[in-house]
């Protein structure tokens, strides 16, 4: 009878486990999918003015959705897939810059539905260059409506230096 109880509670446990688990991985899953449509307000086509240092320039930007419940986001300088991080629970992006250098980046999501005016969300990551310079930057970006954000990048290098300002303003294209 003592063994019989005791595979009864084992199975018992190894069932609770795999439930509890399945909540987790269930919760993990709602998290993913909230992030994921709340930032798929970025699936566009996007023309973008970048100012810095004096200099202007515009340039062109499109992200779509995965399957997988990322954002596949390519311009000319730029390749980057974002997705949920269940660890940091922060929209999380890595990419490819022109030249050879990559990134991470993070995001929180901020409180609300979806974006609306006025919301205005941190990036802090990294990037690290080709040469072996490696930048710390946080960008701030303001929604200014349904299809305007303006971006604006600060940080620093690895010696502390600041790097120069980068403004981006972002319009949906029609």
């Amino acid at each position: 009878m003592k063994n019989l109880f005791a595979g009864t509670s084992a199975l018992l446990l190894a069932t609770a486990a795999l439930l509890l688990g399945g909540v987790f991985q269930a919760a993990h899953a709602g998290d993913a999918e909230s992030y994921y449509e709340f930032y798929s307000y970025y699936h566009a086509a996007w023309e973008i003015e970048e100012e810095s240092e004096g200099k202007k320039r515009t340039y062109t930007g499109k992200c779509h959705g995965s399957d997988g419940g990322c954002n596949i986001y390519v311009d000319e300088q730029e390749t980057s897939v974002w997705g949920f991080d269940p660890k940091t629970k922060q929209w999380t992006g890595v990419g490819q810059l022109d030249g050879g250098s990559r990134f991470v980046m993070a995001i929180s999501k901020p409180p609300g539905p979806r974006f609306s005016a006025g919301m205005v969300f941190t990036f802090t990551g990294t990037i690290w260059h080709a040469d072996g310079k490696i930048h710390y930057v946080t960008s701030k970006q303001t929604c200014i409506d349904a299809d305007t954000t303006r971006t604006v990048m600060t940080g620093t290098d690895q010696d502390g230096k600041p790097l120069p300002r980068v403004t981006r303003t972002s319009r949906r294209k029609k």
